[in-house]
């Protein structure tokens, strides 16, 4: 937010202060000389009163006077010309620049935070000149001379007569009719006369004597004795040659200095010293008068002919001699920066001084150039102040104070008369029409007034208040002049007074009255408009604005400023739009577009006027509003101004940023616009290296970033490992590994980890403390906190994904990846030497041919990226030694097609005349510029939120994805799989082969597969590599014999993890096996993921890597095959030994395939096999020799009896029985490979399905309970699984017939339990309703499921089917029933019989054999039990007892008797409660038939 360095009441108290004219003789100016400056330059600094003054307005009142500036200028100095005036403000307005280390503001707008400079020191530096260039105008007197300072020196022979000469010099120039300038306030100004003494060199007796006689010729309110040069030349030159001047005394001068050296403009601007001066003067160059110009006066108040920054009249382009001047007595001034001295040039003086002696002082004096003031001391400073402070308090100030009151008298006198003549004349004469038209045509009538006019006499008594801070006084003044001035159409002296009236209004400082901005206005309006003095109306509104924004109304001194815009300045308008851009930002309510918008104007017309820098900082300052808010179209049009600006400048670093950002985001301009763009940058981009690499002083110590293409740096993704599959035969499949096509599934990736870890602990025999899991393929979403470990030799692929936001084609050329390698011997990592370095080599500041010796790179000739495409890039790299591998970015030679010339947008503003690319595409019509360059790709690691700090700050963790370690060698394993089954009915066995191969440098071993799914393979010796051409399943002739075979078993132990047979346990480098294997499709239809992992380690050891893996993914499409249902149920009781009992086993087999399916599939039993640890299958045959086929939709049941087996297997023990029952015409050998192998795979699924045993949830403490609950479930188990054999002929599509094998496995573990192989819908599970009273929690976990205890006894009726009797001779008739009781518990039992129940009519669902079973009608005279009704007896464990009971019939019919209840009482077994009903008795039907008598 830019504020001047000067309040508003500051800048316009310096801006008008009394003009006094100094005339110095020569001897004066030669002793100021020896300062290296003029007698005005010396005092200059001195010029403001640092006391307070006073001085007492006409009524008598004292004002005091503050600040007061008195602005000395030598008397014969000539304006500068127009030519020089607008090089002097362009040069004041380019010289002055902000600086980097100044303060600059943040200020808050919106949603937009802007850095702004906290000053535009340019603006008030063209300011400041612009108004000392302007001259005096005869419509005022404020720029007037007021007063004249003659100065003698005291080394003059005659002072007293030099004053005298001095004096009538100046007294003829002021009253030369031909002279316009300089111009003075009155005839009679005040003279003060100043004797210049040098203290070294002067006579001080000569002096005073001089003095006194000068204030009795003058009086001594006009004399003084100014003593200077307190030091001599010789000791300054001393001081300055130890650096003691410059360290101790101060320099004033050098601001006023570096200001007036600009104005000079190198020659071509005057100094205060005339040129053109007496015998006395002393110019600082030799010119000679032109006749022709000595007739030439100027003519003041017209505006220069084409000029608009000039403030200035009319001015010939050569300076006029003055009409007083003597030409031939002038000399070269010896301290002028640049002369030359030599043998003509010299120093010409009145005494005649020794040529020795000067030359001795031109020697000394050309030591001090550049030093200002080096023969004065503080005491001569202070004399200085002392002389302006006298000259102002005590002459200046009494002079003005009685001017001022001798007009005011004037004018109270003389203002009756001239207004009431002045109105009678205007009445008289038809003064009214005339103004009424002059209004109309706004031309000015009037400025011939007589200096003696009662309106400039009011205009000069105003100026004079002004002048000395009486700004009531002046407000008054200037407010009655403009009256007079408008009624006279005299607009230009009218506006002059509107002007100052406004002014003066603000210099009061009285906020009771409105500040009359109209007045300014008005003022504005007649400058510019209607007397077309486009500089005055500049003056208006430099003060103008000043006052507004004192006030706090930014908004109208915007409007004030953006007014004095147009096309006739450029630097004016330049200067006024980015002042009113200011304007707007620093309003109350900031306005930060407006202000972007206006700086761009203000940059434009920078640009206009030659002003580059200052264009170049003006669109920097307005793009912070335009950038990243939308206005993509702006954002263009102003960074590629600032790349032109910044070319043209020679800051081609900026350039080339400007350049870049148009290039880095999705553009909304055409492509022949983007094309622009890119060559722009690309030559921009060419030109600063080529300049760079000129000056030795390269861009960067690497090579250069580039914009394009955009790298996606969050989607680099790292393969340590060839991206490209090998080619194999139609009947082979590669190991799927890893590829960068794969999406990423944490959960999947976390099985894959899982399933190492479990492979480590079995290769290892315990689990390892640290393991880190393989990665081979590194992205944004895996693990990257660590170093990847990479194989010497092996192939490191990265995936850049790449994008084009231009409309147009872009080309990479010879684009490979760039890295940093840091080679180490891991194997002698004990014997390095710790004190030397590792050296670092980079390929991209060595030669190809050393970097391929360390890595080899891939180098792609050609890389096409076409309009607004995203495309993927693949780069590898090959390390030939072990160490530490960074992956920094990737390098390229970035071109374009250049299209021709005449189809691209003329270039503006931008100076490229020796472009060979433009030159050559002149010639050719199209050609490309190509530079080379590299891109980083610093990927940025994942937010850390793990602790309380890292939550509170934003913290990134660190990302290694592209630092790899380079291990030594290691094997390489690739493995392929020969007519591998894709498709597969669900069951079915399959035949494949695993070819492995060692593709690495050392042998490999301990090669396991792990998998969660290890029922689906198994495999053979790698000998028998005859797998597919014998049977799958080894079988044999079936004999005559009926008896049983029973095969003992080891169980195998199966785990995730098999290992996979090798040749002498090896794999050498090379070297190749093949490996049969068989495959078996999952029992539930439809696609399945099989996840293998390879594991294997190297022979020899490597302390970076101990282990590599593979992985495959294999995908198997199962279709419905068989459904089978077993159901296991005790068989007939024994009456002696519990041993004998047995099982009815019921199977049920169900063919899943339709008669409209596609594919004709039929089944047919073979076998059916028993593997049990306690029960054996009885010997199954058929008379017939039957074979059990089901076709589409059809479904068999066969029952088979088990028996205890002969070898009986204790539960512990790590053994089964497998008993076969044929179906078939061959017996099959179900106890070997793969029936076996699949077998118990199937038993490690069913581990994994099951829950946890019971024990880990039982927590009573009642032991006793715990143990009957066990012997009560463990009378129920059964562990008995059925393996069956099954063949499947298929019909495809095509009519081909096929043949398959397969099997299923149904296990089943509890009684009465139906088990499938296909799981069922589970019925839902109704839920209770809310109850919003607490239940009373009781503990059951400790008693048996209602399952187990309606099974505890065995029950069975014995009786015969069928009874005759004849009812004709006796009415009743009785039957014998045996009710049979065993007891299935190891627990001794009390049992409660009762066959008087009458239970209602309603079926009910036997939950065990699923059938409805109606309970007996009521008792009636049909049907009665006899005897013993109801019975109670003791039954111990595992034994079996019978009740006799009678049954009475009464007539015939068909009778069911199973109404008997069996309950066991709960005291019994320990526990609480109410007796427990049995399972019902199955039905038992009677039939009793009437006999007749023949």
């Amino acid at each position: 937010m830019a504020q001047c360095a000067q309040s508003a009441r500051e800048f316009i108290q310096n801006s008008f202060g009394p003009m006094v004219a100094v005339l110095c003789s020569h001897d004066a100016e030669v002793i100021a000389q020896k300062n290296n400056l003029t007698f005005v330059e010396m005092a200059r600094p001195f010029c403001r009163l640092t006391t307070e003054a006073h001085i007492r307005d006409p009524q008598g009142q004292v004002n005091s006077i503050r600040n007061m500036r008195i602005i000395l200028n030598d008397m014969n100095s000539q304006p500068p010309s127009s030519a020089i005036v607008r090089k002097m403000l362009n040069d004041v307005v380019g010289s002055i620049h902000p600086n980097a280390e100044a303060s600059k503001s943040i200020i808050t707008a919106g949603n937009y935070n802007l850095q702004l400079s906290s000053s535009t020191p340019w603006f008030e530096a063209y300011r400041e000149h612009f108004l000392q260039v302007t001259l005096p105008s005869e419509h005022e007197f404020i720029r007037h001379f007021i007063a004249c300072m003659l100065v003698v020196s005291s080394n003059h022979a005659d002072p007293i007569d030099q004053f005298s000469k001095l004096n009538q010099q100046q007294h003829q120039l002021q009253h030369s009719s031909g002279i316009n300038n300089p111009k003075w306030l009155c005839p009679n100004i005040f003279k003060y006369y100043i004797l210049l003494h040098d203290n070294t060199e002067g006579e001080e007796e000569k002096a005073e004597a001089v003095y006194q006689s000068m204030k009795s010729t003058y009086g001594s309110h006009a004399c003084h004795l100014l003593r200077i040069n307190s030091r001599s030349l010789q000791a300054a030159e001393v001081a300055s040659i130890g650096n003691e001047y410059t360290a101790n005394m101060p320099d004033p001068w050098s601001q006023f200095m570096t200001n007036n050296s600009v104005d000079t403009g190198a020659d071509q601007v005057e100094m205060d010293i005339s040129p053109n001066v007496d015998s006395g003067g002393f110019p600082d160059k030799v010119t000679e008068a032109d006749p022709e110009h000595m007739n030439d006066p100027t003519q003041p108040g017209e505006p220069f002919p084409g000029d608009d920054d000039s403030p200035n009249g009319p001015m010939p382009d050569t300076n006029p001699s003055h009409p007083l001047s003597q030409p031939n007595e002038v000399v070269s001034h010896p301290l002028a920066v640049g002369h030359e001295t030599n043998e003509s040039q010299t120093i010409i003086t009145e005494d005649n001084m020794d040529a020795t002696d000067g030359n001795n002082k031109d020697i000394v004096l050309n030591k001090l150039v550049g030093v200002h003031g080096a023969c004065l001391t503080l005491s001569d400073h202070d004399r200085l102040r002392i002389f302006i402070h006298e000259f102002v308090v005590r002459g200046l100030l009494p002079y003005i104070e009685k001017m001022i009151r001798t007009l005011s008298e004037q004018l109270a006198s003389r203002k009756g008369i001239s207004r009431s003549f002045i109105s009678a004349t205007k009445n008289w004469f038809g003064g009214k029409r005339n103004s009424d038209k002059a209004n109309k045509t706004q031309v000015d009538m009037g400025g011939k007034y007589l200096r003696e006019s009662p309106e400039l006499q009011m205009r000069r008594l105003g100026d004079l208040a002004f002048l000395v801070q009486m700004y009531e006084l002046a407000y008054t003044s200037f407010h009655t002049a403009k009256r007079d001035f408008n009624n006279d159409h005299a607009y230009m002296h009218c506006a002059g007074a509107l002007e100052m009236a406004a002014t003066s209004a603000f210099m009061v400082g009285s906020f009771n009255k409105v500040y009359p901005s109209h007045y300014m206005d008005s003022a504005v309006s007649m400058y510019a408009h209607t007397c077309k003095k486009p500089s005055f109306a500049t003056r208006a509104i430099l003060l103008s604005t000043e006052t507004l924004k004192a006030r706090g109304m930014y908004g109208e001194a915007a409007m004030e400023f953006i007014r004095m815009t147009g096309e006739d300045s450029d630097l004016r308008s330049a200067l006024f739009l980015e002042q009113g851009a200011h304007c707007f930002i620093n309003m109350k309510t900031p306005m930060a577009r407006k202000y972007a918008f206006h700086m761009i104007l203000a940059g434009h017309r920078y640009s206009k006027a030659g002003q580059r820098k200052h264009a170049l900082r003006c669109y920097c300052q307005a793009l912070q509003v335009y950038k990243g808010k939308g206005w993509i179209l702006s954002e263009d049009h102003i960074n590629f101004t600032i790349g032109r600006q910044s070319f043209n400048l020679k800051q081609l670093e900026n350039a080339s940023a400007a350049f870049k950002h148009l290039l880095t985001y999705d553009s909304r301009q055409p492509a022949v616009q983007q094309a622009a763009f890119l060559r722009e940058y690309l030559f921009v981009f060419q030109q600063q290296m080529t300049i760079a690499a000129q000056e030795g002083k390269p861009i960067e110590p690497n090579l250069p970033q580039l914009p394009l293409p955009i790298i996606n740096k969050v989607a680099t993704k790292v393969l340590l490992a060839n991206a490209e599959q090998p080619t194999l035969p139609d009947n082979k499949i590669a190991a799927t590994s890893v590829s960068f096509d794969q999406l990423y599934d944490s959960a999947e990736n976390d099985k894959w980890f899982e399933l190492e870890e479990m492979v480590v602990k079995v290769a290892n025999k315990s689990a390892l403390s640290t393991l880190r899991p393989s990665q081979k393929l590194l992205h944004s979403r895996t693990n990257n906190s660590q170093r990847p470990v990479a194989v010497i030799r092996e192939p490191i692929t990265v995936e850049l994904v790449l994008t084009n936001p231009l409309k147009v084609p872009l080309m990479l050329c010879d684009l490979s990846l760039l890295w940093r390698f840091t080679p180490l011997d891991y194997e002698k990592v004990n014997n390095e030497t710790p004190e030397k370095p590792p050296t670092v080599i980079s390929n991209e500041n060595i030669c190809m041919n050393i970097a391929n010796e360390m890595i080899r790179s891939q180098i792609i000739p050609e890389f096409e990226l076409k309009a607004n495409e995203i495309k993927a890039v693949q780069l590898s790299l090959t390390p030939e030694n072990t160490g530490e591998l960074s992956i920094m970015g990737i390098v390229y030679s970035l071109s374009a097609p250049l299209q021709s010339t005449s189809t691209v947008p003329p270039s503006t503003n931008m100076e490229i005349t020796d472009s060979p690319s433009l030159k050559h595409s002149k010639k050719t019509g199209s050609s490309t510029v190509s530079v080379r360059g590299r891109q980083d790709v610093d990927v940025q690691g994942p937010r850390l939120n793990g602790t309380l700090m890292e939550k509170r700050i934003v913290t990134y963790g660190p990302d290694r994805r592209l630092d790899p370690i380079i291990a030594p060698p290691m094997p390489l394993l690739e493995a392929c799989f020969v007519d591998f089954p894709y498709s597969l009915l669900c069951g079915e066995i399959g035949q494949t082969i695993l070819e492995v191969s060692n593709k690495g440098d050392y042998s490999l071993h301990k090669l396991y597969i792990a998998s969660k799914q290890p029922q689906c393979f198994a495999f053979r010796s790698p000998n028998n590599t005859d797998i597919q051409s014998g049977p799958l399943y080894r079988t044999i002739p079936l004999g005559d014999r009926e008896d049983v075979d029973e095969h003992v078993v080891n169980v195998q132990n199966l785990s995730c993890v098999v290992e996979v047979p090798l040749p002498n346990g090896l794999l050498k480098p090379g070297c190749s096996a093949s490996i049969p294997m068989w495959i078996r499709g999952p029992e539930k239809a439809g696609i399945h993921d099989v996840d293998i992992l390879f594991y294997y380690e190297s022979t020899e050891e490597n302390f970076k890597l101990r282990h590599r893996v593979l992985r495959h993914s294999a995908v198997l499409n199962t279709t419905h095959s068989l459904c089978l249902k077993a159901t296991a149920t005790r068989g007939h009781i024994p009456e002696h030994n519990q041993r004998n009992q047995s099982l009815v086993v019921s199977l049920q087999g169900e063919n899943m395939n339709q008669v409209h399916d596609r594919n004709i599939t039929e089944f047919s039993l073979e076998q059916v096999t028993c593997v049990s640890k306690t029960w054996a299958l009885e010997h199954i045959a058929t008379k017939d020799k039957q074979e059990f086929k089901i076709s589409g939709g059809e479904s068999v049941i066969c029952c088979l009896k088990a028996q205890h087996c002969k070898q009986i297997c204790t539960s512990d023990s790590n053994q089964v029985v497998f008993t076969d029952g044929v179906l078939g015409k061959e017996k099959i050998v179900s106890y070997e490979s793969p029936c076996s192998d699949f077998f118990f795979r199937s038993k490690f699924k069913l581990k994994e399905i099951e829950p946890p045993p019971q024990e880990f949830s039982r927590t009573s403490n009642n032991t006793k309970s715990m143990s009957v609950k066990q012997s009560l479930e463990g009378a129920l188990e059964v562990d008995l699984t059925l393996l069956v054999l099954w063949k499947a002929f298929v019909v495809d599509e095509t009519g081909v017939s096929h043949k398959y094998v397969g099997q299923h496995h149904v296990t089943m573990t509890m009684l009465d339990q139906q088990i499938s192989t296909i799981p069922t819908a589970q019925r839902m599970v109704e839920q209770k309703a809310v109850r919003f009273l607490k239940d009373i929690d009781v503990n059951k976990s400790d008693e048996p499921s209602s399952t187990v205890m309606i099974q505890l006894i065995k029950c069975s009726l014995q009786h015969p089917d069928h009874k005759d009797h004849d009812f004709t001779k006796k009415r009743l008739c009785t039957v014998p029933v045996t009710l049979h009781l065993c007891n299935c518990t190891d627990k001794t039992l009390s049992i409660q019989v009762d066959t008087d129940t009458a239970p209602d009519n309603t079926p009910s669902m036997d939950t065990s054999s699923g059938y409805y079973v109606t309970p007996k009608p009521p008792n009636s005279s049909d049907f009665v039990w006899v005897r013993q009704v109801s019975q109670q007896l003791e039954l111990s464990g595992n034994s079996s007892h019978q009740i006799h009971l009678l049954a009475c019939f009464s007539k015939a019919g068909v009778f069911n008797l199973s109404n008997i209840n069996v309950n066991v009482t709960r005291k019994s077994l320990g526990l609480e409660g109410e007796p427990v009903e049995q399972k019902k008795l199955l039905p038992s039907v009677i039939t009793v038939s009437q006999t007749t008598n023949n």
